[in-house]
C-alpha cells in the first residue's frame, strides 16, 4: 500500500539494482512508483515492532547501505520519477539517485522523528548535501513535509511536471538522449563527481585528470572527434 518499502520490496529492489549494476547493457535506470498518489511512503512501520538491536542494524546496514552503494556506485545515471508522496525511506531512495523529476503535486519529507527515530538509509546525511543545511535541519527536526514547488526551489528536485504522464513523456526523451551519449564518458562523469565531492580541490582535480587520460585512449573519443570533423552524428560503442 502506498508503495511502502516492506521486506519483499526491499529484497526485490536489491536484487534488481545488483543485476542492473553488473549488466553493461543497462545504461540508464528510472525508479518510479505505481500510481499517481505515491512514489513511496517509506518503510513498513509495523515491522519496526519486531526489530531488536541486531536486526535493526542489519536493516539499516545490510539493506539501506547496500542499496546506497548499488545506486550511487553504479556507473550509470539513476533517475527518480516522483509522483505523489515521497516520504521517509522513499525520500532516502530518491536521494540515492542522480537527480529527481517530480509532478507538481508531489510532497517530500523525512518523518521518522515523529516515531522517535531518524532516517537510517542516509537521509540525515544526504538531505543536507542536497538542499541548504538550514532547510534540511528544519525538515528533519520537525518532520516537515514540503510541497514540490519548495523542493524545486531549494534544488532537491531538478524538474517539475504538471502530471505523471508529462513526467514520463519527458523521461523518454531524456533517457533517449542519455543513451546516445558515449557510454564510457557518461560512466566516468558519475565516477568523478562521486569520488571528488569529499576531496580537497587538488585531489579532486587529480581524479579528473586521470579519468580524462583514460578516456583519451578510447575508441569513443576517436569516433566523437571524427564525427565532429566530418559533421555527422557519432556512433558510440562504449569502447
Amino acid at each position: 500500500m502506498r508503495n511502502a518499502l516492506d521486506d519483499l520490496m526491499q529484497r526485490e529492489l536489491l536484487e534488481i539494482f545488483e543485476e542492473a549494476a553488473l549488466d553493461n547493457s543497462v545504461r540508464v535506470i528510472v525508479i518510479g512508483g505505481a500510481g499517481e498518489k505515491s512514489f513511496c511512503s517509506g518503510g513498513d512501520i509495523k515491522a519496526f515492532q519486531s526489530l531488536d538491536v541486531v536486526s535493526s542494524y542489519d536493516y539499516a546496514f545490510q539493506r539501506g547501505a547496500t542499496m546506497q552503494r548499488l545506486l550511487s556506485g553504479m556507473e550509470k545515471p539513476v533517475i527518480a520519477a516522483v509522483a505523489g508522496m515521497c516520504f521517509a525511506g522513499g525520500l532516502e531512495l530518491a536521494l540515492m539517485c542522480d537527480f529527481i523529476y517530480a509532478t507538481e503535486r508531489s510532497t517530500f519529507g523525512l518523518l521518522e522523528i515523529n516515531l522517535g527515530l531518524l532516517a537510517g538509509w542516509g537521509g540525515t546525511v544526504r538531505l543536507p548535501r542536497a538542499i541548504p543545511v538550514a532547510r534540511a535541519r528544519e525538515m528533519i527536526y520537525r518532520g516537515q513535509v514540503i510541497e514540490a514547488a519548495e523542493a524545486y526551489q531549494w534544488g532537491l528536485v531538478n524538474r517539475l511536471f504538471a502530471s505523471r504522464d508529462e513526467l514520463y513523456a519527458e523521461l523518454e526523451d531524456v533517457v533517449a538522449e542519455l543513451l546516445a551519449k558515449p557510454p564510457l564518458a557518461l560512466r566516468a562523469a558519475k565516477t568523478i563527481i562521486n569520488r571528488s565531492r569529499d576531496c580537497d580541490i587538488e585531489a579532486a582535480m587529480a581524479i579528473e585528470r586521470g579519468t580524462c587520460q583514460w578516456l583519451f585512449r578510447s575508441e569513443d573519443l576517436a569516433e566523437g572527434v571524427a564525427a565532429f570533423v566530418e559533421k555527422r552524428k557519432p556512433e558510440f560503442k562504449g569502447r
